[in-house]
């Protein structure tokens, strides 16, 4: 029996393609599977997003941008004279506005330090009237609102000794102080002439360092400058790590290490103009911004989508913000806590101001149970941020927060005893963000929407082009190629010499094999 005879031989040339075949198609087979689990198009923007010259991130951040509108409601007293009288028992408040005006931002001292992983700069924010978004004109417009002054003021004389209170009631009858006053919006919001302040200005110009008051004037106070330090670790992208070198809040005991806690430290607190991407609902988020004077509190909701592609993780502001709990606790040092209130005192100069959400939405009746015109209502008045959770952009904003003066026990003040033990609403500010610019909407368009597409596309192409080589390069090692003349000859010399050898011994057997038959043993070595 013949022994079966194979001869499969590559010429060099073919080996040198079934090896550049094989190899160019299994890295485009890799090439296609990484593209799909990677996602090229979220590394592009996430580069974009990346606080390094040339980025968009960069760009926003080192220039003047446009920031979120700030509409202005003020809670006119429209039974002033009867209340002061005795002759209304209760106050009666009715909102007017809005009197709307944008933020512009911009940041100095900016700095990016890599080997810490830190960013720094200070920000300073000026504000434009936008009259198409508001009711009319701030000039325009007369408001009767609570004196904030002698209001705040007497609340705080109302735990000192007689004398000092004595003293205050001659100062309010020397200067004609009144516990309401009548006042065009613009000069309520960006400053009048309070003689009660300005004569504490004189007095005290350490404690009270300015002559007039006015609500935004005091919340946009740029003459405070503060440096902020934002952590770009990845896992941290851009949260407070540091304000004024401190890496918590100094008006409310930080630096006293035995009144360290979650509630005046910068843990999960973040600025709000960008997270880390990849948020998960579990991640704990708060909200710092320094005219707060403290961390606000949030919950995360649910999702939803825009119309442009990005999947939102929806937040609420939580009302653990302005309730006594282990996150707040820090926060009752100066007047105390109250339900439904946060302090402000601290960073209010001392004063007795309290913040809530606007028309004390989630606070308890009995705050508001003298107020009439107040109406809680959580879509008017709730706060809620929504964060894309691929890239940690903020998206959408919308908050309230109200303040107001909890005024204590001050019967012995002619002017303010009617207001005694109530918590005056002075005014309310809501913050929305505008819409986002359309480059930005078509950077997150090309990620959500025809990225995907794209990279399918394009994986499905690499995918395709390598395994087509991969089967070429099986075809060399199964089909016979086309041979030279010098080729056939080399073949034949390889295969067919075997061939001789083996008949060659096939002969000497059988000739030993006729001798043994004829009896011819002997066998010559």
């Amino acid at each position: 029996m013949k022994p079966a005879q194979k001869c499969n031989t590559l010429t060099k040339a073919n080996r040198k393609k079934l090896v550049t075949r094989s190899t160019l198609g299994v890295a485009l087979v890799a090439l296609a599977v990484t593209a799909l689990v990677v996602d090229p198009v979220v590394l592009i923007a996430k580069y974009q997003l990346k606080v390094t010259p040339g980025t968009e991130m960069y760009r926003m951040l080192t220039s003047e941008i446009e920031g979120a509108y700030v509409s202005a409601y003020l809670f006119n007293i429209s039974n002033a004279e009867a209340f002061l009288s005795g002759a209304d028992s209760r106050l009666r408040v009715h909102e007017v506005g809005p009197f709307t005006y944008q933020e512009k931002r911009y940041n100095t001292h900016f700095e990016v330090d890599e080997k810490a992983q830190v960013l720094r700069y200070r920000p300073f924010i000026n504000v434009t009237f936008m009259p198409e978004m508001s009711v009319a004109e701030p000039a325009d417009v007369n408001v009767t609102v609570g004196n904030t002054a002698l209001l705040a003021i007497a609340t705080a004389m109302s735990s000192h000794p007689f004398w000092s209170q004595l003293a205050l009631n001659l100062l309010t009858r020397r200067y004609k102080s009144r516990a309401v006053v009548t006042l065009p919006v613009h000069d309520l919001l960006w400053g009048h002439h309070e003689p009660l302040l300005a004569f504490g200005h004189k007095l005290m110009p350490g404690w009270i360092n300015f002559e007039q008051l006015g609500l935004l004037d005091r919340l946009y106070d740029n003459t405070r400058e503060y440096q902020l330090e934002l952590s770009l670790e990845d896992q941290t992208k851009f949260q407070v790590r540091r304000v004024n070198g401190h890496a918590g809040l100094t008006a409310w005991s930080y630096n006293d290490p035995n009144k360290r806690s979650r509630c005046n430290t910068f843990e999960d607190a973040y600025e709000g103009f960008s997270y880390p991407a990849g948020l998960t609902p579990e991640r704990p988020i708060r909200l710092y911004r320094n005219v707060f004077c403290r961390m606000l509190e949030v919950d995360f909701s649910g999702t939803k989508t825009l119309d442009y592609g990005p999947e939102l993780y929806v937040y609420k502001l939580s009302n653990r913000t302005f309730t006594k709990n282990p996150d707040t606790e820090c926060l009752c040092s100066a007047i105390g806590c109250k339900d439904g209130l946060s302090d402000l005192s601290p960073c209010f100069y001392s004063l007795p101001v309290m913040m809530s959400n606007a028309h004390f939405y989630g606070a308890p009746a009995e705050v508001y149970a003298r107020i009439d015109g107040i109406a809680p209502d959580e879509q008017k008045h709730g706060g809620v941020f929504a964060i894309d959770q691929k890239l940690g952009s903020a998206l959408q904003t919308s908050m309230t927060f109200q303040l107001n003066v909890p005024v204590a026990d001050v019967t012995y003040n002619k002017e303010a005893r009617s207001f005694a033990n109530i918590t005056v609403p002075i005014a309310y500010f809501k913050v929305t963000q505008p819409e986002v610019p359309d480059h930005v909407k078509t950077l997150f368009w090309l990620v959500y929407v025809l990225g995907p597409y794209a990279v399918y596309a394009v994986a499905a192409g690499l995918a395709a082009a390598g395994l087509g080589l991969l089967a070429t390069a099986a075809c060399l090692l199964s089909t016979p190629m086309p041979l030279t003349k010098q080729a056939i000859a080399r073949v034949q010399v390889h295969c067919e010499l075997p061939l001789i050898k083996h008949a060659h011994k096939q002969t000497l057997l059988s000739d030993r094999a006729r001798q043994y038959d004829r009896g011819e043993t002997g066998v010559r070595e």
